[in-house]
């Protein structure tokens, strides 16, 4: 099969982004199309008789670098290693605005996560301690502060004021956020060290060379 596969390709090669192009099927519907089981060299293997593709969609088949098995074992990538995962939180009744520590149970060997659509609504108020928020009466300003780090193998969040607290001791935060989960296995960090560039009161300037490895 190999070395009829060899004479056949450079053949419909001309003709490959012009129709479609079937294995095991006389009326291909897409671009290439195998019908049955197949063979890369000696570490993929498919076989249509034991797997049911996704019926909402496509499923993207992989090698595991990673597995025990000799020379890595087939994986859906869809079910065991999605690249982005997005997973909403809402976390009620803090005391005042300090979520210091909340474990998202979220290995940090498997993913990198990042925070987004963050939002802070105050508890309802009572008529002795109206819940106003974060309060000042005074030129003291300030601004939220959301983190996530790691710690004992798992991510953690950080939200909150650090220059205020709530007016009183019975004020309550809700703070709803979505968290993004990167799959480690899917992107690289090139370095651990911040890039910094000071605009010197600009409006626009030049980060300066692309960071090295991209």
């Amino acid at each position: 099969m190999r070395n009829y596969l060899s004479i056949l390709l450079p053949m419909v090669s001309g003709i490959f982004f012009s129709q479609n192009v079937g294995i095991g099927t006389p009326s291909p519907t897409e671009r290439l199309e195998v019908k049955g089981s197949v063979a890369i060299g000696t570490s993929v293997y498919v076989n249509p008789n034991t797997y049911t593709p996704n019926p909402n969609g496509f499923d993207v088949l992989a090698v595991d670098p990673q597995s025990t098995v000799v020379n890595g074992k087939v994986m859906k990538v869809e079910t065991l290693y999605t690249p982005i995962i997005i997973q909403p939180y809402s976390i009620s009744n803090i005391y005042r605005d300090d979520l210091n520590n909340l474990d998202l149970q979220i290995s940090t060997d498997k993913y990198m996560v990042a925070i987004t659509n963050f939002e802070a609504i105050p508890s309802t108020s009572t008529v002795s301690q109206p819940n106003n928020g974060i309060y000042s009466n005074s030129s003291v300003k300030g601004y939220f502060v959301i983190k996530a780090f790691e710690s004992g193998g798992t991510w953690r969040v950080n939200i909150g004021y650090p220059t205020l607290n709530t007016q009183y001791t019975s004020g309550r935060y809700t703070y709803n956020f979505d968290v993004i989960l990167l799959s480690k296995r899917f992107f690289k960090v090139l370095s651990e060290s911040v890039t910094t560039y000071n605009l010197n009161g600009d409006i626009s300037g030049d980060a300066g060379t692309a960071p090295s490895g991209i």
